[in-house]
């Protein structure tokens, strides 16, 4: 094999064998049939019809593939027949399918081992062939692909001679009237397009070939293998699974152009419309910026055909599958389909799947949580709705919400009246048959759909209910908790003047031995690590931070006085100031807020020992503080008024024994408290900030991607508005051009008008003159007749036409008589 170099480089070849290899990548015939359909439907060839036929040329079975599209140059086709040549761009908004230059040659090698193709443009014809039969007969080292151009301008190229003379030796057509005659069958479908021709298909292990052509005639079936011979086996699987038809029918998300099966037209059908009882979702990934539409709904022909249709790029990539709910022994979701168009995943090579990354697990992951919701949302509404039905939703008889049919002519979808009867729709069905006035013409646009109108998900009152519920349990906290507890939870919302500080009924501690000389700096590292409690809890988000501040503060004003909280007289909950004070002998509601029970601080510090110890006590005082967070529960309304005068009484009582150290202990306790109610007003101030912060986030980011769809939306408009100026001005350009043209053939029929008018005048003079003439002549004969009559007397005038020659040949009679008398008397 020689080598060939670049810059002096060798480079890569590519083995004939690698036709087969690359074809191994489709595991089930179809895919590989959806390739050549794919490479139809792009922009750069645009097809309106495409064909999919069953044929036998010289006893081989041929499967045969058939477009109007633009057809392909020299370059272009050549392109096709290599490797990894792709570059199909968008054009106003059809996004190509094909990505990856190779689904020609792995989809029809992957059909048959030869293929012959077939092209036409305006300007060439061109015939490729792609053989593995062709190049094993050679013993070909590198992949050759025979070419032949005919161009109309008869500039063919020389280099031709040999691809023709081995098209002719190695392909089913082996004389130039075959090849044209087939060139001369695009002709019948348009005046561009392109023909496949694949023989020599793949085989089963009996000699028969994958497909079935004899169960339906007008359908391409695969063979049903041994484990599905029974029609039972059949009825489980989905019919796309082996029917081309039913396959072609869901192949893209919204058709755009008639596909036909051995003669008759394939019925395709917008997935998403045609399903029962459909609900619209909405699944925002973490990586994207947009949300995604879900499409949710019943299968109006099988409950066992259920699952999820993911599409990229209008294409069909994964039918029916099942979720993790569907799979689960509760068999949830059956009977449920769901639509998705999955553009931010990559299909693999073959397109019959996604690659396995991490995008591709969270997509299935939260699609199983949105379709078992849709589920549960089902079910609660029929419930609600008919409490007495025992008859579960997915075995009742269901029709589509809505009905679409697409037009024969411009192959816009319409929208028919709601309960229409497809049955009565006819083989052909133009836009002209409308029902809705509105959409009567081709020349309109298509119907919105719903989920250009509504952007919204559905709405979700079971899983609100649900929440709810959850949230009610949460909230609820055994009543009847005795005073003696020493820690109590956090209530969500208190008013901002509650007690925070209360003494109880044996009054303030006054062990000094066990008191703090001041806060250590662990006490505030021991707030932070607890703020992902805050994450965890049901609780709002509390700025601990703040809290933190806070205790800074109360423990700068403790040191200042000399007075330190002690481990001993560990953080007491105080109760709402609506709650009976504690040693009342009733039981009080959990509703309490944290607060730090004081140690009586006028005694003095003896013990360095015991001032050492401070900072490790006081961080457990304030572990106990941020743990009681976790806890929730509403305030309790109770009699203000029963509560002050309680506390009245009760601070009337501690007044009678009342000592100078009480005094200062006091003093000190009225500051703790008034400290403590800034700190809880300032926690509670944050918190509503925060909230609002929050909320206006929130609202922010749903206005911004409102704002977002709706400039898609608008964009895609202004895109249609644009090409429809486009089209607008190019017909005015060609109105313009053909006035121009009917200008001319006007000028030029007057010209000839006005020739016609004076030979017409010319012609009539004529006439008059020989008319003249011919009067003229006729009483010149009449005199002559009247001179015979002496020389004939049996001569009957009457009975003479005097317009004939009559009486001219009776003249040269009597002439010739009378020249013969004098010649007789002479």
């Amino acid at each position: 094999m020689t080598t060939r170099k670049q810059r002096g480089i060798p480079l890569s070849s590519l083995n004939p064998k690698f036709l087969h290899t690359n074809s191994t990548s489709h595991t089930w015939p179809f895919g590989a049939i959806a390739e050549l359909v794919d490479n139809a439907y792009d922009p750069d060839v645009r097809a309106k019809q495409f064909w999919i036929d069953w044929t036998r040329i010289k006893g081989l079975d041929c499967l045969s593939f058939m477009d109007n599209g633009a057809g392909m140059n020299r370059a272009k086709l050549h392109k096709m027949l290599s490797f990894g040549f792709s570059d199909k761009n968008a054009v106003r908004g059809h996004v190509p399918v094909g990505i990856y230059g190779n689904g020609f040659k792995s989809g029809s090698m992957r059909l048959g081992t030869d293929a012959i193709v077939f092209t036409k443009t305006r300007n060439s014809m061109s015939i490729g062939l792609l053989s593995q039969s062709y190049l094993q007969a050679i013993k070909a080292q590198q992949i050759m692909v025979p070419m032949v151009t005919f161009r109309r301008d008869e500039q063919n190229q020389v280099e031709d001679a040999a691809s023709f003379a081995a098209i002719l030796t190695y392909s089913l057509f082996s004389t130039e009237k075959e090849l044209f005659s087939e060139l001369r069958a695009l002709s019948a479908v348009g005046p561009t397009g392109t023909r496949i021709i694949i023989w020599n298909l793949r085989t089963t292990t009996n000699g028969e070939t994958e497909f079935d052509f004899d169960t339906d005639k007008y359908d391409i079936q695969i063979r049903a293998n041994t484990n599905e011979k029974t029609s039972e086996s059949r009825a489980t699987m989905p019919e796309s699974r082996y029917s081309l038809r039913a396959y072609c029918s869901i192949l893209y998300l919204k058709p755009r152009m008639q596909i036909n099966i051995r003669g008759q037209r394939v019925k395709t059908q917008l997935i998403s419309k045609s399903l029962a009882h459909i609900a619209n979702d909405n699944y925002r990934p973490s990586f994207l910026t947009k949300r995604i539409r879900i499409t949710f709904g019943f299968n109006t022909k099988s409950r066992e055909h259920h699952g999820i249709m993911m599409y990229h790029k209008n294409r069909l990539i994964k039918a029916y599958e099942r979720v993790s709910c569907q799979r689960k022994t509760e068999r949830k979701g059956v009977g449920v389909i769901g639509v998705i168009e999955c553009n931010f995943l990559q299909p693999t090579h073959n397109k019959q799947d996604f690659d396995d990354t991490d995008k591709y697990r969270k997509t299935m992951h939260n699609l199983s949580i949105k379709l078992e919701e849709y589920w549960n949302e089902i079910r609660y509404k029929r419930k609600k709705e008919d409490p007495k039905c025992t008859v579960p939703i997915e075995d009742t008889v269901k029709v589509p919400d809505q009905i679409w049919v697409q037009c024969d002519s411009c192959l816009k979808w319409r929208r028919l009246p709601d309960g229409f009867d497809c049955s009565r729709l006819p083989k052909k069905w133009f836009c002209n048959m409308n029902h809705d006035p509105q959409f009567r013409s081709c020349m309109v646009e298509e119907e919105l759909e719903d989920q250009e109108e509504e952007q919204r998900s559905y709405p979700k009152p079971f899983k609100r209910q649900k929440r709810n519920s959850k949230s009610l349990q949460e909230e609820n906290v055994p009543e009847g908790l005795e005073t003696s507890s020493p820690i109590s939870p956090l209530p969500t919302r208190q008013p901002k003047n509650t007690v925070l500080c209360q003494q109880n009924h044996s009054g303030w501690s006054t062990n000094s031995g066990n008191s703090l000389s001041a806060l250590s700096p662990t006490t505030n590292a021991c707030l932070e690590t607890t703020s992902s409690l805050a994450q965890r809890s049901p609780l709002p988000l509390i700025n601990l931070t703040a809290h933190s501040d806070t205790l800074k503060r109360m423990r700068r004003n403790c040191s200042s006085s000399g007075e330190i909280p002690t481990a001993e007289g560990i953080i007491s909950c105080a109760p709402l100031r609506n709650t009976p004070p504690q040693g009342a002998g009733t039981s009080v509601h959990a509703n309490f807020s944290p607060v730090i029970k004081k140690e009586n601080g006028l005694k003095k510090l003896k013990s360095r020992e015991k001032n050492m110890n401070s900072d490790e006590q006081m961080s457990k005082v304030e572990s106990q503080i941020i743990e009681n967070f976790e806890a929730y529960q509403e305030p309790v309304e109770e009699d203000e008024e029963e509560w002050h005068d309680t506390e009245k009484s009760t601070t009337t009582e501690t007044s009678y024994h009342s000592t100078p150290e009480d005094i200062a202990e006091s003093d000190c306790k009225q500051d703790w408290e008034a400290e403590a109610c800034n700190a809880e007003e300032e926690l509670w101030s944050l918190q509503h900030q925060q909230d609002e912060l929050m909320e206006m986030m929130r609202e922010a980011m749903e206005e911004r991607d409102a704002c977002r769809e709706e400039l898609e939306v608008l964009r895609d408009h202004c895109s249609a508005l644009e090409d429809e100026r486009s089209q607008l001005l190019s017909r005015q350009e060609k109105e313009k051009e053909e006035k121009a043209r009917l200008s001319t053939l006007c000028d030029q029929l007057k010209c000839e008008l006005e020739k016609l008018k004076k030979e017409t005048d010319g012609r009539g003079r004529e006439d008059i003159t020989v008319g003249e003439e011919r009067r003229k002549l006729k009483n010149l004969r009449f005199k002559v007749g009247h001179l015979l009559v002496s020389f004939i007397p049996a001569l009957n005038l009457q009975q003479v036409d005097f317009n004939s020659e009559v009486i001219d040949k009776l003249l040269d009679q009597v002439l010739e008589e009378v020249r013969l008398t004098q010649l007789k008397a002479a």
